[in-house]
């Protein structure tokens, strides 16, 4: 048996040569379409990584600024209180009792501004026990207290209970 002989027939020669460009030309657009889809994912992936560095670089500068801050929060000093009753409908307690019971208060508390709000934190137990150990005098009347709140800032506030009254 013999292979026919093609090479002498121009419909099959224009058939292979068909073939052989639509093939090269099928190979060109692939590359290209490859190409520019890879392209686009490296300046996408370069994107992504350089946004990733901004933010670890954000994070770091982030984490010094906290570092920096509570060491400085460790040094800040007491500036003020902030005290509160907060039963003093169930004693019918107005508004002039209640400021003069808490500007006492706030009298013996004076000796803590600008002291150190660590050293504030650290004894948080005596400071409770200060407030709860002592009784105020108001009209004859002697009022007890225990401390429902203590939240220590710049402000120490406080929100007290009337434990009973005398």
């Amino acid at each position: 048996m013999r292979v026919p002989p093609y090479n002498r027939d121009p419909g099959w020669q224009r058939f292979f040569t068909g073939v052989v460009i639509g093939g090269i030309i099928g190979w060109l657009i692939f590359m290209l379409m490859y190409g520019i889809t890879l392209e686009e994912n490296l300046s996408a992936l370069k994107k992504y990584k350089d946004e990733v560095k901004s933010y670890k670089d954000r994070i770091h500068i982030l984490t010094e600024d906290n570092d920096k801050l509570k060491e400085e929060k460790d040094q800040l000093k007491i500036e003020d209180f902030n005290i509160s009753i907060i039963n003093h409908e169930k004693y019918m307690l107005n508004s002039f009792s209640r400021s003069s019971i808490v500007a006492r208060i706030t009298e013996d508390l004076n000796h803590l501004v600008s002291k150190d709000i660590a050293s504030i934190k650290d004894n948080k137990e005596l400071l409770i026990k200060v407030i709860e150990n002592k009784s105020y005098s108001l009209d004859d009347k002697k009022y007890y207290f225990e401390v429902d709140f203590l939240y220590v800032d710049t402000t120490i506030e406080i929100d007290l209970l009337i434990v009973k009254m005398e």
